[in-house]
């Protein structure tokens, strides 16, 4: 064979195997000329050599019907996807049944059948945390401080080995929501919320505070464990052991009921705030004007939009009164994503596409503006417009600045429903406040037991 013709052969069979071992070494594959990179059950390119799985909920993926999460969420995944071209992702959807939710979850977790990523309530995190793939290698320590101290505290960071477990995406809470034409300066404590409820109704309103009252988690969530969170009770000891209804946590729990009970009977809150089972009623009653002031839930703001029209820029959002205005508690709702991949690899890239999508500055900040969800990150409510600029979201980032999870114990449901159960009891004036305790702290363990 001639030389020249030797050395070409040589050369083009060097390439060639460069092509195809090499590329298989580092995981390229072909994409196809007429891909589409997001479809419902696919992120990324269908050929790509690399696959990786991530659970939510339906809300929060882009299979959601909301137009405004579809059109974030498509546009943010379809960008990561075009940058990595080895990697397609599997969306797997959670129950929206939140016990069904978290039973299975312990299970794949424990069972190591978990996807290589998961949206986890942040009041149950800990539970997993023994399963959990430690995420510090991907944070600094000046993006982990943006944190809220909170989020850090109750869903992130494993206080048994100080590695950072997770990273909390967004939240909620339950507020006072207020006209500042009829309340110049809202109440902060208890006292207060009688006295100024009372001027209320002197000054024609039919009722001088509202809150939801109809049985729900609502009630546990906004009318009573922020109050008694304030006061540094706890429902349940560090085994998870309910301890509601002994000794100082009885006695503050009692402090809670005696609030509700005297605001009844002052006239202040009204007996039919148990026929108030969601959102709507209260919007109602800010657009009747019946109702100046009540606890209502962040998620509230788009309700209240929709009724009030140009009225809404009279209203605003700050802390759940408590016994004392020197007091700042809230309880936060939302949820924390958690990493379960084991190949570093795959943990590398699931990391950087929840950054990129739900948990990054930028990817936070888009998200929670088209799913009207509030931030926890400082960053984001100072430098990104739309919440610098929105006294709305800057109320809910104050507020929540100060909070503290409902506990993981398996127990809370159970507790939970009880606690409404007395509550809604000391409003009827069926039975006093510490009847009301003793019964539901005796029905609570006899139901776990």
């Amino acid at each position: 064979m001639n030389k020249s013709i030797l050395v070409v052969f040589l050369v083009l069979l060097t390439s060639l195997f460069v092509w195809a071992g090499g590329d298989q070494e580092s995981g390229s594959t072909e994409v196809p000329a007429d891909i589409q990179w997001v479809t419902a059950d696919r992120i990324g390119n269908p050929n790509a050599s690399i696959t990786l799985t991530y659970a939510v909920d339906l809300t929060y993926s882009h299979q959601t019907q909301t137009a405004s999460r579809k059109e974030f969420l498509t546009s943010r995944m379809e960008e990561w996807a075009k940058a990595h071209p080895d990697v397609k992702l599997i969306p797997q959807i959670l129950s929206n049944n939140p016990a069904e939710r978290l039973a299975k979850q312990l299970e794949q977790a424990a069972t190591g059948s978990m996807a290589d990523a998961a949206q986890i309530d942040g009041q149950f995190v800990p539970l997993f945390y023994r399963w959990l793939q430690p995420i510090d290698s991907y944070f600094s320590a000046q993006e982990l401080d943006d944190w809220f101290d909170w989020c850090k505290k109750e869903a992130m960071i494993d206080p048994q080995d100080g590695k950072l477990k997770g990273a909390w995406m967004l939240t909620n809470t339950v507020g006072l929501w207020y006209d500042k034409t009829a309340v110049p300066n809202p109440p902060q404590s208890w006292d207060e919320v009688i006295k100024v409820g009372k001027e209320l109704q002197n000054n024609g309103y039919q009722y001088g505070f509202l809150t939801w009252g109809g049985k729900n988690e609502q009630i546990s969530y906004g009318s009573v464990f922020p109050m008694f969170f304030g006061l540094g009770g706890d429902l349940v000891d560090s085994s998870g052991k309910p301890v509601y209804g002994e000794g100082d946590n009885r006695a503050k729990l009692i402090e809670v009921f005696k609030f509700w009970d005297r605001a009844v009977k002052e006239g202040v809150v009204p007996q039919r705030v148990l026929d108030i089972n969601n959102n709507g009623d209260l919007a109602a009653a800010a657009k009747e004007k019946t109702a100046a002031m009540f606890l209502g839930g962040s998620w509230l703001l788009s309700v209240l939009k929709d009724n009030l029209g140009s009225e809404i820029e009279s209203w605003d959002f700050t802390n759940t009164p408590q016994k004392s205005a020197s007091i700042k508690m809230q309880i936060p709702g939302g949820y924390c994503m958690a990493f379960f991949a084991k190949d570093k690899k795959k943990l590398d890239l699931i990391v950087d596409f929840m950054k990129y999508v739900y948990v990054g500055a930028d990817g936070m900040a888009g998200w929670c503006s088209a799913a009207g969800y509030t931030p926890v990150r400082k960053s984001v409510f100072e430098n990104y417009a739309v919440f610098k600029e929105d006294r709305f979201q800057q109320a809910f980032g104050k507020v929540i600045s100060t909070a503290r999870t409902r506990p993981n114990s398996s127990t809370y449901s159970i507790i939970s429903e009880h606690v409404q159960e007395g509550w809604q009891n000391v409003i009827l004036g069926r039975q006093t406040p510490e009847e009301a305790v003793d019964t539901a702290f005796k029905k609570t363990l006899n139901q776990i037991r």
